[in-house]
């Protein structure tokens, strides 16, 4: 057989010809492997670089929640009025104390960053934490010893000393019996002070916090990471060894020590506190990235020979069969020698067709098909140079004037929601008809095709740049065009207009604007019109209802669980934007855009929502941002989502709000024979604040705390008048009144008859 195909001419053509595309592509493809195995550690870095910017973004929302808190900290009232106290023997010293206290405790339940923190008072020598207060700062410093910092150093520099945002470096600390390394934050206030300290507000840091954070990029590229303040003192570090690096005193900088063939160093730094974030990466890491890159690309190379040079052998011999015949059924002169088959047949296939009758009919039958699929390419911006787009247009002979013009979409305003037959065939035909009457109204000069069930993409051409008359006259035929569509067919349709233009290829950009023009909603009662996209300023494209004080509004709703306003805002938001104002393209995207914003913000808010549900939400939400706008399917997406978040706040607003409940029960229940009961001793034992205790239980529960305490008390006191023969007096005082007098008058308004009355009355009744 191989002796056979070696006779073949056109064989060996073709094979070489399969052989020589197979072998410039492996070699173009060595050339760039071997660029690119350079650009891998680049890459590798820049990774590296992104991971460290991304680490150092995320620490810095730490730290501006933790600025946010404290500067709540400093505006606290309670808080302002202790700062300037002269002395401790000032009458209300003890209950200022303690309610600082109490207003400090909620804090530590937002945010793991503040769980441990205090505020030190300069003028009283006191400081006061969320679990106590110690007017002897000592005690606070035996249940928090600093390792490296003596009490009297402690005092002096971190409680005492004026401080702006400061940090100090990560340090052990023994907190009560375990040992942990702290990252020390320090404000003092009030914030308008000039160095001097009326008050120090102290954060204590796990350092786990922030460590966590680094230890992603030490384990990726078997390095280690570190982080440094402006002095060079190094805040945080992971996997650390001090024979890595090298600190410049003067510089202020760190640089590899010994090992420069082995590291390699990354810098990026804060704007938010000018820290500096440091990342050490192996290069025996990204050497073995290489090796391995090396192996799979050898692999697949040989591989692609093999069976490139199997399909070349095949393909050559399955093409060179057809060729063959075509040159046994043409007729060579006895005078011409035919030196190549391909020039004999490209020369003759001319003559061949203009012989041909039917061939060159059917040429011409698929010559529309040609010119609406360049028409297509041209409106959709496939083609990406004018020089190709000329080509094309020649050889489609598509009756383009010149390259001015103007894009325009007629889009049929329907009712249909659902695709099926019938919607179908009724769109067919009115995509003919408006294409019949674009061709009568502008006498074939307009040139169109279908993009989509309902719309009909048309495009005018002409010779020059067109004038003013040109234009009006335009907009006149589009009008008219309405106007008979309407008369003679019922069919409303809008038609949207693009900026003109001036060279092939902005062809696409003006169907684009011409998209943009048009409404994204539309409805059978709406009047059609003409819309032409013109040039405006950022604010007017982005007229759109969605106020910062509405979206405050909103969130809050959502944070407070309210289902009902949620869906009311929302109902607004909708209402606004689509009933009250032409909704655009556009305009439609921002909308969805800002609300997917709100969203995004609520979920950074929540950190207790449960980890699936969070990850469905940002799933649906990019669902939305890549696929094309649908407005009425996204809002109703993006409205569950909000009102799925509301639900599950207020469902755990609902399950802690139980439990509070259940504890003041359960404790009034066991202390109600205490005369002495109160709000305040409640709240002491529940740990909930006393100016909401009352709130909360009478929300929850229909009835006010203090009469549930005396339902209590004269329930456990009606079981002793029937049970005992106790006295009156007894009965009162282990129920948990005063006196007999109050029992009496109490049992009385409950029950409508005195204790004595009811003791006998229930003995009259058992007998």
């Amino acid at each position: 057989m191989f002796h056979y195909f070696e006779k073949v001419r056109i064989y060996r053509t073709i094979l070489l010809s399969y052989v020589l595309i197979l072998v410039i592509p492996l070699i173009s493809s060595f050339i760039i492997y071997q660029i690119s195995i350079h650009k891998i550690k680049e890459n590798a870095t820049e990774n590296s670089k992104n991971l460290l910017n991304q680490t150092k973004d995320t620490i810095d929302r730490k730290n501006e929640e933790l600025e946010n808190f404290v500067y709540q900290l400093s505006i606290n009232q309670d808080i302002n009025q202790l700062i300037y106290r002269k002395g401790k023997t000032t009458s209300n010293y003890v209950y200022d104390i303690y309610k600082i206290k109490n207003s400090m405790k909620p804090y530590g339940y937002t945010n793991t960053l503040f769980q441990d923190f205090y505020i030190y008072f300069n003028e009283i020598d006191t400081i006061v934490s969320p679990k106590s207060s110690y007017v002897r700062p000592k005690d606070f410093y035996n249940n928090h010893v600093y390792q490296d910092i003596s009490y009297e150093d402690w005092m002096e520099n971190i409680n005492k000393g004026y401080h702006a945002r400061q940090y100090l470096p990560s340090t052990k600390v023994q907190i009560m019996k375990s040992t942990k390394s702290i990252i020390t934050y320090i404000q003092s206030i009030p914030l308008d002070t000039k160095k001097k300290s009326q008050a120090n507000i102290v954060v204590m840091m796990n350092e786990e916090e922030i460590g966590g954070l680094l230890n992603r990029i030490s384990s990726q590229y078997d390095g280690a990471s570190f982080i440094h303040d402006v002095d060079g003192n190094i805040i945080v570090s992971d996997n650390m060894d001090a024979s890595m690096v090298s600190f410049n005193q003067s510089t202020k900088k760190y640089s590899i020590k010994d090992n420069k063939k082995k590291y390699i160093m990354i810098e990026s730094k804060s704007d938010n506190n000018k820290w500096t974030y440091v990342a050490i990466i192996s290069k025996d890491k990204l050497a073995e990235d290489v090796m391995y890159i090396q192996t799979v690309n050898f692999t697949i190379a040989l591989i692609t020979i093999i069976v490139g040079l199997c399909i070349a052998i095949y393909f050559s011999y399955k093409h060179s069969i057809p060729l063959n015949r075509l040159l046994g059924i043409m007729s060579i002169p006895e005078t011409r020698t035919v030196k190549d088959p391909y020039d004999f047949i490209h020369s003759n296939v001319e003559d061949i067709i203009a012989n041909n009758d039917h061939l060159k009919g059917q040429i011409q039958d698929q010559l529309p098909i040609l010119q609406d699929s360049i028409i297509r390419k041209l409106v959709t911006g496939e083609i990406s140079s004018s020089m190709d787009a000329m080509a094309l247009i020649e050889q489609a002979n598509i009756p383009l004037k010149g390259a001015f013009g103007y894009v325009g979409i007629a889009q049929i305003i329907h009712i249909f929601h659902t695709v099926d037959k019938d919607m179908l065939n009724e769109m067919n035909v009115a995509q003919l008809v408006i294409q019949n009457e674009l061709n009568d109204i502008f006498q074939g000069a307009v040139l169109y095709c279908n993009l989509g069930i309902d719309q009909v993409v048309f495009l005018m051409s002409y010779y020059k740049k067109p004038s003013f008359q040109e234009e009006r006259k335009l907009e006149e035929s589009l009008h008219l065009l309405l106007n008979r569509l309407e008369d003679k067919y019922s069919l409303k349709v809008n038609i949207g207009t693009g900026k003109k233009f001036e060279q092939f290829i902005d062809i696409h950009q003006s169907y684009e604007e011409a998209k943009l023009s048009l409404p994204l909603i539309q409805s059978m009662d709406d009047t059609a019109s003409v819309y032409t996209y013109t040039d405006q300023s950022y604010d007017e494209k982005m007229d759109f209802y969605y106020p910062i004080e509405f979206e405050l509004r909103l969130m809050n709703a959502v944070m407070n669980g309210n289902t009902d306003e949620v869906r009311e805002l929302l109902d607004k938001v909708y209402v606004e934007n689509v009933k009250e104002r032409m909704l655009t393209q556009q305009i439609g995207c921002q909308i969805l855009a800002s609300l997917n914003g709100t969203i995004m913000r609520l979920l950074s808010k929540n950190t207790q929502l449960k980890k699936i549900t969070v990850d469905e939400i940002l799933e649906h939400i990019e669902k939305i941002k890549s696929k094309k706008i649908e407005f009425e399917k996204d809002m109703r997406l993006i409205s569950g989502m909000m009102m799925e978040i509301t639900q599950l706040i207020h469902e755990k607003k609902i399950v802690g709000s139980q439990r509070i409940i259940y504890k003041i029960k359960e404790v009034v229940k066991n202390t109600a024979s205490d005369p002495n009961l109160s709000l305040y001793k409640i709240s002491e034992m529940v740990d909930f604040p006393e100016k909401m205790l009352p709130v909360i239980f009478k929300e929850h529960t229909g009835v006010n705390i203090s009469d549930f305490i005396e339902d209590v008390r004269l329930n456990f006191a009606k079981s002793k008048l029937i049970q005992t023969d106790d006295a009156i007096v007894d009965i009162a005082l282990h129920s948990g009144y005063n006196s007999a007098h109050s029992f009496r008058r109490a049992f009385k308004r409950n029950t409508g008859v005195s204790p004595s009355e009811y003791r006998k009355m229930m003995n009259k009744e058992s007998e």
